[in-house]
């Protein structure tokens, strides 16, 4: 009886240690899991718009074109109209043998609305695209936050709620866009500081994207700074270091890359700085992913 207590002591100090060792080499964090998971290509895609900003390309940070609403359309066009057929094909054609993707942003069409709303916008979209596929075939173009469309309140309740099947079935009016499409570019903007009401949002997003791609990679926008729409005490301000680097992570895990869009404020291009903390907390990210996580975009051509 003796032997067996001493047997089943050791045996206790023994799984006890093994639990600790394990413990101790098990990943601290949610965003140091999130990176250390990622088996697959990671890009991430400098849209910002600084001035006097250094070339990222050390970091394995890749550049984005866009194509803003005041570079496609003349002043005072009415928010229904099409742009110019002209300044679409003169814009695509001078990007035609540019090796980086371009997003089109145009936020002035309605994604939602009645019968006749929707098919129009989707038509105005698949004629834009046609014109700058026509003249740039080979550059991979995509939408900036259209499909899925960006609603937080929808997109982050329950996934059996009337609310997110609504969501969910105004996706599916937008989906015959994504056959003319390269890739999904979800908008995926911080409003409020509840992290854990970010993540959910953000999952929901990417999964919609996935739900709606057809294979076709999702690379979602983040702004590191919070979003002045409905929040007029954040807006604008820097989000935390540590909330950034969990937004960061949650992309690595989700989605198939990231582009980082900012650097523009009430008076034009902000300067660069360095010393940014989201700078800062961006590197770091980057040397966790390390360079065989980084590859150049792959997209499924658009039809």
């Amino acid at each position: 009886m003796h032997r067996h207590r001493i047997a089943l002591f050791v045996l206790i100090l023994l799984s006890i240690a093994t639990a600790i060792i394990v413990l101790s080499r098990a990943p601290s964090t949610i965003e140091q899991t999130a990176v250390a998971a990622v088996p697959r290509s990671f890009v991430v895609f400098d849209a910002t718009l600084f001035k006097n900003k250094p070339s990222l390309a050390d970091y394995h940070v890749r550049p984005l074109t866009m194509l803003y609403e005041s570079r496609l359309f003349v002043a005072n066009q009415p928010a229904t109209s099409m742009p110019p057929e002209v300044i679409v094909r003169s814009l695509a054609y001078e990007l035609r043998a540019s090796p980086d993707p371009v997003v089109l942003d145009i936020e002035r069409w309605p994604l939602t609305g009645d019968s006749l709303a929707v098919p129009s916008t989707v038509s105005k979209y698949l004629s834009l695209l046609s014109w700058v596929k026509g003249e740039a075939p080979a550059v991979p173009f995509g939408l900036y936050g259209t499909v899925p469309i960006p609603d937080y309140w929808r997109a982050a309740s329950d996934p059996m709620s009337p609310q997110f099947l609504a969501w969910r079935a105004d996706n599916d009016r937008l989906a015959q866009i994504v056959d003319h499409v390269d890739a999904l570019y979800p908008s995926i903007y911080t409003f409020y500081p509840d992290r854990q009401a970010w993540v959910a949002y953000a999952k929901a997003q990417i999964a919609e994207a996935r739900r709606l791609a057809k294979g076709k990679p999702v690379y979602g926008f983040l702004w590191p700074l919070y979003h002045n729409q409905g929040n007029e005490s954040l807006g604008q301000r820097p989000i935390e270091p540590d909330y950034w680097d969990l937004q960061l992570a949650t992309m690595a895990q989700h989605a198939d890359g990231v582009v980082i869009w900012g650097g523009w404020g009430d008076h034009g291009p902000e300067p660069w700085n360095e010393e940014a903390p989201w700078w800062q907390v961006t590197k770091r990210f980057m040397q966790q992913l390390g360079s065989t996580s980084l590859s150049s975009p792959t997209a499924a051509k658009a039809q």
